[in-house]
């Protein structure tokens, strides 16, 4: 017996009848005096005085919505605001495919549930996205409520769990500032065959700078590199504008900072890093740099 607001049986429905039913009959159970089955308690005759319980969490979305970046937002603090990740917001957002830079104004889709969000083609099929984003056809199904499973190109479908292919890696840091015409043409750069230093720290993605930096110095902070000045400094770290030999420069060479560690400091003030990520993605290059070269793109040095 289920009712979802209050309602009244008739009370003069006869018993005799309702007895047949047997105790399975919330009405046969409780004609005269009343009493509760599950979640309805029933008054005398059987009248209704309180509800079936109605859930208080609102239902889940089936649908993914469009998102305008405000200013200041990232990929990162837009996909922690509405619970799914980075690389889910990337898998449904063909343009972010090869980049995880967004700007203001910028429209993207978001999954309403840990997932990914595709505009199916022609050659698609329920069997072949099940394949593709590892799940089950019967999750693509059910989710999205598809009465066939004959697909129609255009359309938007969610794929609950689903996971995405590998992302290409980043372009050089040269090439960003290169295409933001910011890029110096007077560093004395040369590509080193080896080495990464003595630590080992997991908390950096392999191939970017932050992740060579992290193996020659005891790096305990985290974030990323344009945050490690203020990072390093909160941790109790001695920062400062001169470089040193042993020494973090800290940069705002690209939307999310640079960092490379001093290798020397030249009597003409010029000082020598060696960094990744600057020549290529996972490449370890030496690059000497001028005083006033970087401008108020240079945040310091952590000691």
């Amino acid at each position: 017996m289920a009712m979802s607001s209050y309602a009244a049986m008739d009370r003069h429905f006869p018993t005799t009848l309702t007895a047949h039913l047997g105790p399975v009959n919330a009405e046969a159970i409780m004609v005269a005096e009343g009493g509760e089955s599950g979640d309805v308690s029933l008054g005398r005759y059987s009248t209704i005085i309180k509800p079936v319980s109605i859930p208080t969490s609102a239902p889940i979305s089936h649908q993914p919505f469009m998102y305008i970046v405000a200013s200041g937002e990232n990929l990162k603090t837009i996909a922690t605001k509405y619970h799914v990740s980075v690389a889910e917001i990337r898998w449904s957002n063909t343009n972010l495919y090869s980049s995880d830079s967004v700007a203001t104004g910028d429209q993207i889709v978001i999954p309403p549930v840990h997932g990914v969000v595709v505009t199916t083609k022609a050659s698609d099929t329920v069997g072949a996205l099940a394949t593709k984003y590892s799940v089950d056809p019967q999750v693509i199904v059910d989710f999205n409520r598809l009465r066939t499973t004959t697909l129609t190109p255009g359309m938007t479908l969610v794929i609950p769990g689903g996971k995405g292919g590998a992302f290409p890696p980043p372009p050089a840091l040269w090439q960003i500032l290169a295409q933001q015409n910011t890029a110096p043409s007077s560093f004395p750069v040369k590509v080193l065959g080896c080495c990464l230093g003595p630590y080992v720290n997991n908390k950096f993605p392999v191939g970017w700078c932050t992740y060579y930096v992290a193996t020659k110095r005891n790096v305990t902070w985290n974030g990323d590199a344009g945050y490690w000045y203020q990072n390093a400094a909160a941790s109790g770290y001695a920062v400062g504008p001169t470089p040193k030999v042993g020494s973090i420069m800290v940069t705002w060479e690209s939307w999310a900072g640079h960092v490379a560690y001093v290798e020397a400091v030249n009597s003409d003030g010029s000082w020598v890093v060696s960094e990744m990520n600057w020549v290529a993605f996972d490449v370890i290059d030496e690059r000497t740099i001028r005083p006033g070269q970087l401008g108020s793109r240079l945040v310091g040095f952590i000691y």
